[in-house]
């Protein structure tokens, strides 16, 4: 897998920033915690800094890895909290180009994959808990099983749309034809997620 990298430098503390995935929208430093945003060849300050504190996962930055035979690399996490914790989800790209989303909850973890950008007029309070939507007619039939909302605590790395630590995500969990779903509803992301439920030792890590 070729990789073209380019190096930027922190608006807030001037460290070095590398940039290796094209379609990143929001690159974090490692340094300070202060997230930017990218625009064309100039990076953004936004929002504070906030640099995630580590509670031991097995996931990291820069990490390689394989999942069902499929090579990746890990490239960003974005932590979300609620009034009862946090929790975490894990940008990837697989050797392929196809990117996935490892969420990490309580020692439980689901590979998501996107499967359709929703338009933004969908708003959680339109996903009622044990009723059957089509995403106002916009993916196929789900079963929602729960609805929350939560908070952008912060990044890290290489993400793909723009966050700002602070901002309020709204979810949505269904369940379709056996599979868990996601409906992710943030600023700049508006768009459902399939995934596949695994144990740590379904997964190979470097």
């Amino acid at each position: 897998m070729s990789i073209v990298s380019r190096s930027f430098t922190c608006p807030s503390c001037g460290a070095p920033i590398e940039h290796t995935f094209p379609g990143a929208r929001s690159l974090v430093c490692n340094y300070c915690g202060q997230t930017s945003h990218l625009n064309a060849d100039d990076l953004e300050a936004a929002g504070d800094k906030h640099l995630l504190i580590d509670y031991g996962s097995v996931f990291e930055i820069g990490q390689r890895g394989a999942f069902q035979e499929k090579s990746f690399t890990v490239l960003g996490r974005i932590r979300l909290a609620y009034d009862g914790g946090f929790w975490d989800e894990w940008f990837v790209q697989f050797d392929d180009l196809k990117e996935g989303w490892i969420q990490e909850d309580d020692g439980q973890f689901v590979m998501f994959q996107k499967v359709k950008d929703l338009q933004t007029s969908l708003k959680v309070h339109h996903l009622k808990v044990g009723q059957w939507t089509t995403f106002e007619d916009q993916y196929e039939k789900t079963f929602i099983t729960h609805t929350s909302s939560a908070t952008v605590q912060g990044g890290e790395g290489q993400l793909p749309f723009r966050i700002i630590p602070g901002e309020p995500a709204d979810f949505a969990d269904g369940i379709l034809k056996g599979r868990p779903v996601s409906v992710e509803l943030l600023p700049d992301e508006q768009a459902l997620f399939v995934g596949v439920p695994f144990r740590l030792d379904q997964i190979s890590l470097n």
